[in-house]
């Protein structure tokens, strides 16, 4: 609703400029949209690329091995690199070597490749830097993790920004804008005016620069300088504020207001408003983009490959949204009885079809909202939002008899019984997944005991 009124704002605003301020906004549109593009392109995509890279299963297994395979290693780096047109290495905290995508191999020693050592012992997992002006690259350094939240190492990669800033500096040319990307120090770390290194060396800091000193501490204080005119000796200027969250950055933009007649400002202002308004959407639009196709290439990793249910870190996904909306909700432990007897008497593609066929009926007595997810062997977990004990049991029971109801057929036309047992919990409000795991685990095992093939409800009050 937000996003539809901010749009319509910036439409009405846009329908009273002149003719000439109409003009003016075609020409400068016309610039900015490729610009922020780039911006899109150029930076937000590499990192978010990174970072789905460093879940994948291919990656991180390779990345867990006690004994790295060196040509393997290099042979996914080079793959990763040519698919994606990005410069990809991987460091591994196992074999304490990087291995870039053009084959090479660098030793990670503790007093010569600095930069590992000091993103390793940050406490984000993300960070960013950026080479020199000359010859100006970005670079991402991901950390990757096995399921148990073991540090494995990075996947980094590495963006030449030479059409980046030579567009940049055509739009400064065009309309005097201004641009700075400044760190969550402050610290200036790219921007429009290579004057900001001063001496091409020491690093300025936003605080440093004559447009901020210019306001007024209460306005230096406020979290976002969004829609601010300040005034220097030099201009008069409207600041824009994007704040870059995958990045851990900033973008200020610097509008310069030009001194016309006091109609003809207002109307200028207002379309710069609209102007920056629209760039704000534009990041907002690509977040959301990129969000989608993040999420959609992890679901796609996080299937179990035998019954093509959801595994755990699903689970983990969708039990976070629970306790975002502070939802109630129940969790149906499921395990197949007498598995290894089964797996003993008829073979493991005997069991195969036993877990492909119980994940067939579990989902089939589920609801849309509802999840599941293969938890190990022959274990099971259902996640049911915004549900009471008495339907999980109700849920549970139906399940349990349905499962038992439907023998697998062998060759030879010969009926295999199967059952499974089945533990259900609930809290009215979600807070650990592991604390209703651990309940509903002990009622599966209280099931086990009464003679299998039956439902115990255990409740956190």
């Amino acid at each position: 609703m937000l996003f539809i009124m901010a749009i319509a704002v910036a439409i009405s605003g846009y329908l009273t400029l002149s003719d000439s301020v109409e003009e003016q906004s075609r020409l400068q549109q016309q610039s900015m949209s490729p610009a922020f593009d780039l911006v899109t392109e150029e930076l937000v995509k590499p990192l978010h690329t990174a970072q789905i890279l460093a879940n994948t299963p291919t990656l991180r297994n390779l990345m867990a091995a006690k004994q790295i395979d060196d040509m393997a290693m290099l042979a996914l780096v080079k793959r990763m690199s040519m698919d994606y047109n990005m410069d990809f290495f991987v460091a591994s905290e196992t074999s304490r070597k990087q291995y870039n995508a053009n084959g090479s191999t660098l030793a990670l020693k503790e007093g010569q490749v600095e930069w590992y050592f000091r993103v390793k012992q940050q406490p984000k997992n993300v960070a960013a830097a950026l080479g020199n002006r000359q010859d100006i690259h970005i670079y991402f350094d991901v950390k990757v993790f096995n399921d148990q939240g073991v540090f494995l190492g990075f996947i980094g990669v590495g963006k030449r920004l030479k059409t980046f800033l030579e567009v940049f500096d055509k739009y400064k040319d065009s309309f005097g804008y201004d641009f700075i990307f400044a760190d969550n120090n402050q610290d200036v770390v790219l921007a429009s005016n290579p004057k900001l290194l001063a001496d091409g060396q020491r690093i300025l800091s936003v605080e440093q620069l004559h447009w901020f000193q210019a306001l007024t501490p209460e306005q230096q204080s406020l979290p976002n300088l969004n829609n601010i005119i300040v005034k220097t000796p030099d201009a008069t200027s409207l600041i824009a504020q994007i704040d870059l969250k995958a990045l851990h950055w900033k973008l200020y933009l610097l509008t310069p207001l030009s001194s016309r007649k006091d109609a003809s400002t207002e109307a200028y202002t207002s379309h710069t408003s609209f102007v920056l308004l629209a760039i704000f959407v534009i990041f907002v639009t690509a977040h959301v983009i990129i969000r989608f196709f993040e999420r959609e290439s992890a679901k796609k990793h996080q299937l179990d490959p035998l019954t093509q249910l959801h595994n755990r870190p699903h689970i983990q996904w969708r039990f976070d949204k629970i306790v975002r909306a502070s939802q109630e909700v129940s969790l149906i432990m499921v395990d197949v009885d007498n598995f290894k007897r089964i797996n003993d008497t008829h073979g493991h593609n005997v069991g195969d079809k036993v877990l492909i066929e119980i994940a067939h009926l579990l989902q089939s007595e589920l609801r849309e909202h509802d999840a599941i997810a293969r938890w190990g062997g022959e274990e099971f977990v259902i996640l049911l939002p915004a549900t009471k004990v008495e339907k999980a049991r109700v849920i549970a029971q139906r399940t349990c008899a349905k499962i038992a109801e439907h023998p697998l057929v062998l060759m030879g036309n010969i009926d295999l019984l199967i059952s499974a047992s089945f533990g259900v919990t609930y809290t009215p409000q979600a807070r650990s997944l592991e604390r209703l795991v651990k309940v509903a685990d002990d009622a599966l095992y209280e099931a086990k005991r009464a003679g299998k093939n039956c439902v115990r409800v255990h409740k956190i009050n």
